[in-house]
């Protein structure tokens, strides 16, 4: 445990010094900022729905640039050699990167509640669609910086890494579309199952279901597992 909460430590005093991690926290922040701000005041929607869907195709875009450092950085630096060296198991490394990278995220998360300010001042808001729509928002997070970390470990290019999380999170948020295009049932609801946005759908319409949460989950417990699982055999 030692050694995971120092990896830990040494991860978020690589985002505080890092200026990619400060680009992508502002931009994001400016972005949501800009499109609470459209939605709001100039379409006179005074509700979350519109703005959590904006928020979300910009935190499947921006998030790869966030994750594509993770292992790419210590190939890089070559300082992986040190981190396996470590007396760490690898999904303590693992774990611990994405602790760190979920500690942004959560930063990012708490950044854009600022909106919520003139939200419930000017208008009347419903509070339990707003924290379902934060909670999916949270875990469509976690589930690309999952993704992301595997794909860094997978590649010492950073650019490489973050081209194929992005490919690979778009495939998963549009595969939904692909049901009109299906026969057959079973096919039909395995594409809807593996669509990101629909469940995603289902949060911001303040629908917490248990089947969206444990496909965000799951996501994440592969991605970590497949991580964790290579770290070792390049042991």
């Amino acid at each position: 445990m030692n050694g995971l909460l120092a990896v830990y430590r040494k991860e978020m005093l690589t985002y505080f010094r890092s200026p990619i991690a400060y680009f992508v926290v502002a931009v994001y922040l400016i972005g949501a900022g800009y499109f609470f701000a459209y939605n709001v005041f100039l379409t006179g929607t005074a509700t979350m729905t519109e703005t959590f869907r904006n928020m979300s195709i910009l935190l499947v875009t921006l998030l790869p640039m966030l994750s594509m450092r993770l292992f790419s950085a210590e190939y890089n630096g070559k300082t992986m050699e040190l981190l396996m060296t470590l007396p760490l198991r690898s999904w303590e490394v693992v774990v611990a990167k994405f602790l760190g990278a979920c500690t942004i995220l959560a930063l990012m998360t708490l950044g854009t509640m600022i909106d919520l300010v003139p939200l419930y001042l000017y208008g009347e808001p419903q509070t339990s669609t707003i924290l379902a729509g934060y909670l999916g928002f949270y875990l469509l997070g976690m589930a690309c910086l999952a993704v992301g970390q595997l794909f860094s470990a997978l590649t010492q290019n950073q650019i490489v890494a973050a081209l194929l999380t992005i490919c690979v999170l778009l495939g998963f948020w549009f595969i939904g579309h692909l049901q009109g295009f299906q026969n057959t049932e079973g096919l039909r609801g395995l594409f809807g199952y593996l669509s990101f946005a629909l469940h995603f759908a289902d949060f911001v319409r303040g629908l917490i279901r248990s089947e969206g949460v444990v496909f965000y989950l799951v996501i994440v417990a592969i991605a970590l597992t497949l991580n964790a699982s290579y770290l070792q055999w390049k042991r």
